[in-house]
């Protein structure tokens, strides 16, 4: 901070600075005053000072080393402080006074005080040396005057010079610390906007290590910049020759054609800034040539006032892979762990969003149960009771193949959603694939089933075709059990009294 070119950061910072490099520049002139003496006193050995005497060289020459002295201490101790140059000043106004009275004529001398008091651009202690200034000078006049009329004439004179160089130093000192104030400022403001560029410049680089393609559009200057080509190019961007950027063009031709019409909208520069006024971000996700998943992403990296994006990154990021995870795990969601069908929940999801729309008169429901699956289960384990749904699904699933989607909603239960004019065929295919079906614990498989359709129930929903076909099933499960000549209830009362008995028997 010695240096007066070191550039502070901020404006306080630079007053400091200035203080102390004014005190250490005024105790440089004050050593250099120290010759003064000899000086004068050579000037008398030539002839050149005819009016003065040596006793006044050697006062002058004792009183500048006093005052190195004194200066050199308050440097010292307070280096930031004005105390050593307005010291300094103040003395050297007096010793004025003192080479007047000695007969040296020291008039240029006097405009010098005002002028280092100036350096140290604050203008109260310009104003006060002005005045101490001026008092000196009006009593040096005195002290030497040799008549009234001279000392009138001389007085106003210096009046008037005083007043005109006090006027000029305050406005030219108030300039000085104008200007200087607003060049650090200025400064200040420039290494915070290339801080801030560096950031921005580091997580631009940053950015262009995660993504597969990243470029930086400038709608102000209207170019576009790739930040992972070598040389880093930057293109014009002419909204009226293509109403897309270099990258975007060159990628044109590697997008699948199901999506080529949105990523040309998306990617139109042309409304880019009406879509991202007061946004982050916005995204498009689509597949390329080869099937492959990638997400194109707008990125406002600057705007205005009003939310409008002046600078914006545009990436592109492969994410086939985080799509697959995501099929996986919805698929995961929506499906069956035992049999692979879809679940209670894509049945729910499905039967959602065919409520949005009418539905066509193919549309049915088709409710089936395993017959059966307890006794299988208490009588011979539960892989067996897992053998059994496991052969309902397939043998559900074959008949109904393209007509619809089989789901297992429960234990032994199954939904079917169907769009089929024909159920009565579908019935005899899901009759033929029990039949024929044979496992290693069960040899055989059937089910009861019921359905409802549009055609039969032109006015119902969903959730009435659900629970007629349901009813229905259930009416079909009764009659086989009475065929079958089974008391249901009867064989759970005996199955459930011999699970107790075994029960307290290992106990």
């Amino acid at each position: 901070m010695d240096k007066l070119s070191q550039m502070p950061s901020n404006y306080e910072e630079f007053l400091l600075q200035n203080r102390k490099y004014i005190n250490s520049c005024m105790i440089d002139i004050i050593t250099l005053c120290i010759f003064t003496g000899p000086a004068i006193a050579l000037g008398i050995f030539f002839g050149v000072f005819t009016h003065t005497s040596y006793i006044a060289c050697i006062n002058i020459s004792i009183a500048m080393l006093i005052l190195l002295g004194v200066c050199q201490c308050l440097y010292n101790r307070f280096p930031y402080s004005t105390y050593s140059s307005v010291t300094a000043i103040v003395a050297m106004n007096v010793l004025l006074v003192y080479m007047t009275y000695s007969k040296i004529d020291v008039s240029v001398t006097w405009f010098l005080m005002p002028l280092l008091s100036m350096l140290l651009l604050d203008l109260k202690i310009y104003t006060a040396i002005c005045g101490l200034n001026y008092l000196m000078i009006i009593l040096s006049i005195w002290l030497t005057y040799d008549s009234n009329m001279d000392f009138f004439k001389d007085v106003c004179g210096r009046t008037i010079e005083s007043i005109i160089m006090g006027i000029v130093g305050f406005e030219i000192g108030r300039l000085i610390a104008f200007y200087y104030k607003s060049m650090i400022n200025d400064k200040a403001t420039i290494i915070s906007n290339q801080a801030e560029m560096q950031k921005q410049y580091t997580l631009l680089e940053s950015m262009a290590d995660m993504y597969d393609k990243v470029n930086f559009i400038d709608f102000e200057n209207m170019t576009e910049e790739s930040l992972q080509d070598d040389e880093r190019t930057i293109y014009e961007l002419n909204l009226d020759v293509s109403s897309h950027s270099h990258m975007v063009e060159n990628l044109l031709p590697k997008i699948s054609g199901d999506y080529i019409k949105r990523f040309t909208g998306f990617t139109d520069l042309h409304t880019i800034k009406r879509r991202l006024t007061n946004k982050k971000i916005i995204y498009l996700e689509f597949t390329n040539i080869q099937n492959e998943w990638y997400r194109a992403q707008y990125i406002t990296a600057s705007a205005d006032e009003n939310g409008v994006p002046s600078k914006v990154i545009f990436t592109i990021q492969n994410i086939d892979e985080e799509k697959k995870k995501e099929d996986r795990l919805l698929q995961i969601a929506l499906t069956d762990e035992l049999t692979r069908l879809f679940n209670r929940r894509s049945f729910e999801e499905d039967v959602a969003e065919l409520e949005k729309h009418p539905l066509s008169a193919s549309f049915g429901i088709l409710s089936v149960d395993v017959n059966g699956l307890k006794i299988a289960n208490d009588t011979k384990g539960h892989m067996a009771g897992d053998e059994l749904i496991n052969g309902a699904a397939k043998c559900l699933v074959a008949a109904v193949g393209n007509y619809g989607k089989v789901y297992r909603t429960g234990g032994d239960e199954f939904i079917a959603i169907l769009f089929t004019n024909d159920f009565p065929s579908l019935e005899k295919s899901i009759v033929e694939n029990m039949k024929n079906w044979s496992g290693k614990y069960i040899h055989d498989i059937k089910f009861s089933i019921g359905y409802a359709s549009i055609a039969d129930y032109p006015e119902a929903t969903i959730k009435d075709l659900q629970e007629l076909a349901d009813k229905k099933m259930y009416l079909n499960k009764e009659l086989y059990y009475r065929e079958k000549g089974i008391d249901r209830q009867a064989l759970y009362d005996e199955m459930n009294k011999h699970m107790a008995d075994a029960k307290k028997d290992s106990v």
